[in-house]
């Protein structure tokens, strides 16, 4: 099941309770048909869940029975009689007569809730959203440029910002920030697989911010046990040639010492001395066994 079909089986879990919300939500799932005209209304689907959304939104908005008859992949609901349609289009404020354009009857969406519910039922039939182990990207797809833009309308309202896009003869509403992708979800319905995103998200952060961590620790070990074996390989040069007595008195402890522990860095090496010595006196103590080294060679 992909994670847009989890997400619709959710939403299709909204109750019904509220009769203006019921009515927007089926306004949204017809302007987002396959085929919504004065002489059929056919809204196809290949999610049983939407399907059965579908049945119950079409008898509670406009008492229209309407059972899905299997079409191939898809379950479709049509609505052919003349009397049906009627009744579908004066609930929704339409005139009969005026079908060469349907526009957006703000009328029909009283309230925020009654938004919400709206842009509900166009996710459901034209919506897709990516899962938590992708980029965020949600998507609505209108068949109309007008459609669009008064659902951007809508959610602008909301306080959320859509980038319009098209594909082929269709308009997409779509985000592709995390923040807005979760506040939609949340918005119309679906507040679980809103936190699945969330989650995901922080489960992501917090794998980057380890595996930087650990990057930098494992390349500060690298270049700490790099710089030890060139100190303890100059040390033991001069040790077979001329023996601990060629260094000067002051740096032969440190010479034993690093010699004794060469997987050390410098905070453990510096806590060996007694009495202890600072880190930056140690550098400082190596850096001039370094030195004296070369000037040996």
């Amino acid at each position: 099941m992909s994670f847009s079909t989890e997400v619709k089986a959710e939403l299709c879990r909204v109750s019904m309770q509220r009769a203006c919300c019921t009515r927007a939500e089926a306004y949204g799932v017809l302007l987002h048909a396959s085929v919504f005209s004065h002489k059929e209304i056919r809204l196809s689907t290949e999610n049983v869940f939407v399907a059965r959304r579908l049945q119950a939104l079409l008898q509670r908005a406009f008492s229209v029975d309407c059972a899905p008859q299997r079409a191939g992949r898809k379950l479709q609901h049509t609505v052919g009689e003349p009397a049906q349609i009627a009744r579908i289009f004066d609930v929704l404020g339409y005139d009969l007569k005026s079908h060469l354009a349907y526009h957006l009857n703000r009328n029909v969406l009283e309230n925020d809730c009654c938004v919400a519910a709206f842009l509900r039922g166009a996710f459901l039939m034209a919506g897709t959203v990516a899962g938590p182990d992708k980029k965020s990207h949600l998507e609505l797809k209108a068949g109309r440029q007008s459609l669009a833009g008064e659902e951007t309308s809508l959610l602008l309202d909301l306080g959320l910002s859509p980038k319009q896009a098209r594909r082929g003869n269709s308009c997409l509403l779509y985000f592709k920030e995390g923040a807005s992708v979760e506040d939609f979800l949340t918005r119309i319905g679906a507040p679980r697989a809103a936190m699945e995103l969330m989650q995901a998200k922080v489960e992501k952060n917090i794998r980057n911010t380890i595996n930087r961590q650990v990057n930098c620790e494992t390349a500060n070990l690298m270049k700490a046990a790099d710089a030890s074996a060139r100190q303890v390989a100059a040390i033991r040069a001069v040790l077979d040639r001329r023996g601990e007595e060629a260094f000067p008195e002051a740096l032969r402890e440190t010479v034993r010492l690093r010699l004794a522990y060469p997987t050390d860095s410098l905070a453990e090496l510096a806590q060996r001395f007694d009495p202890p010595i600072s880190k930056p006196g140690l550098s400082h103590r190596l850096k001039k066994i370094t030195e004296f080294a070369s000037k040996e060679d």
